[in-house]
């Protein structure tokens, strides 16, 4: 499954247009279907085709230091305006498949591929484990009313395209330990029935609500998201929050949701297991620095940007997360670049770091108990190379790294380098499409 939240084209808005910038107009289309490109917008039919790929290596930290990981996607879909289309006020329908492709050490079980390689979750989840060729991701209907004060969907989707600030501006390490293992969410792009619901009181403020299949089965039995079927849904995740949200020269985003995952839980530890589990997480992002004064004129900006993730029972690997960092925008003179720097905190429950102590022992390893906090320190960057290219490369620095991906491993990892690059092509835009 995916261990990273950055698979949907909804991102891209996020990642070739930084906030608190300038505002410039749409460019005009380009390319061998521009012609097609028009004519299919003039029918309400908006088309993408996205290509990405994440490669990663744990320098001297995890298992099995020196290895390397490859992820590849290619995002094929499209978004309808059935207003356009057939007279239908404020309605669409949203398609997306995925294809993964240029694969390397992906797949189950963890502990033979990248993740259990790197070991530790800040080391590992970036790169995901796919283990089919295709998936279709998104196939919901989406009606607003009110101009756009209400919005529901409905439909195959995934929770974290509604419910998951992309606070930090990049795709590469954008990732959130407790929502990953405690909410019952699959990853990006596994999409299962779900519906949302936002209301906005006002333009920066609003709630939202939604119910998401919860259902591992599908993907660990190879489905390809075309069982529509909940047979083998394991529980559903319930999410409530709340937001703020300002654009303009000092933008801001602010949200704070809770969770309840109805699925049985398991303990590590002890086997013991019963229903639920909840928690919350908070993220934010705040610019507090322009180089014009908030003129809007020139394009460099600092942002400030946060998480803070608690989850409620000891049956979880982790109890909660924080991160801080900045983000600086238009470095060089470059408006479409952006730079970040970030610190992360993981604490993990006491029975999963026995439960890797015990594992160690059982495979002739190690008896120490390891550490419960965990440490990350990141420099990582997007540089758009061309109009339709951009890279996000990263490093980090990992201190008392947890084996969450190999327990078995005999040995504690050790403090390290983990560094990785991340190609993104918009192959739709330079097509013209």
């Amino acid at each position: 499954m995916k261990s990273t939240p950055l698979l949907c084209p909804l991102l891209a808005a996020v990642l070739f247009t930084p906030l608190s910038q300038a505002q410039t107009p749409a460019p005009s289309r380009e390319g061998p279907l521009a012609g097609l490109g028009e004519q299919l917008a003039g029918y309400g039919i908006r088309p993408h085709v996205q290509f990405w790929s994440l490669s990663m290596n744990n320098l001297d930290t995890g298992p099995r230091e020196h290895s390397f990981g490859n992820s590849g996607d290619l995002f094929v879909g499209a978004d309808f305006d059935l207003d356009t289309l057939a007279g239908l006020e404020g309605a669409a329908v949203h398609f997306e498949e995925t294809f993964f492709i240029l694969d390397t050490a992906t797949g189950q079980p963890t502990s033979r591929n990248w993740q259990g390689a790197a070991g530790s979750y800040f080391a590992g989840a970036p790169i995901h484990n796919d283990i089919t060729s295709n998936q279709l991701s998104l196939l919901t209907y989406q009606q607003t009313w009110l101009d756009g004060q209400v919005d529901m969907s409905l439909g195959r989707t995934n929770a974290r395209r509604y419910f998951y600030i992309y606070n930090c501006e990049t795709v590469v390490t954008c990732n959130d330990p407790i929502i990953d293992s405690s909410t019952g969410i699959l990853p990006p792009p596994y999409g299962s029935w779900g519906g949302y619901l936002k209301y906005q009181p006002t333009p920066g403020l609003y709630v939202h609500a939604g119910a998401f299949e919860s259902n591992p089965v599908d993907y660990l039995k190879k489905r390809k998201g075309l069982d529509f079927s909940t047979d083998d849904a394991s529980g559903t995740s319930l999410l409530l929050g709340i937001g703020s949200k300002h654009d303009g020269a000092y933008s801001a985003h602010y949200e704070l949701n809770g969770y309840y995952n109805t699925s049985r839980q398991y303990d590590p530890l002890t086997g013991a297991s019963e229903h639920g589990t909840g928690g919350a997480f908070f993220k934010f992002q705040q610019g507090f620095w322009r180089a014009d004064g908030g003129q809007g004129t020139a394009p460099q900006a600092l942002l400030a940007f946060g998480s803070l993730s608690l989850a409620a029972d000891d049956k979880q690997p982790f109890s909660h997360f924080a991160e801080i960092g900045l983000t600086y925008l238009a470095p060089f003179d470059r408006p479409q670049d952006k730079l970040n720097l970030k610190a992360s905190y993981l604490r993990l429950n006491d029975h999963q770091l026995r439960f890797q102590q015990q594992a160690r022992i059982a495979n002739g390893g190690d008896p120490s108990l390891g550490e419960r906090n965990v440490y990350a320190i990141e420099a990582n960057g997007h540089f758009a190379l061309t109009r339709h290219l951009a890279l996000e490369p990263s490093v980090q620095y990992l201190i008392n790294p947890d084996n969450f991906y190999n327990p078995e491993a005999r040995e504690l990892s050790g403090n390290g380098f983990v560094v990785g690059l991340q190609v993104m092509y918009d192959v739709g835009a330079a097509l013209g499409l």
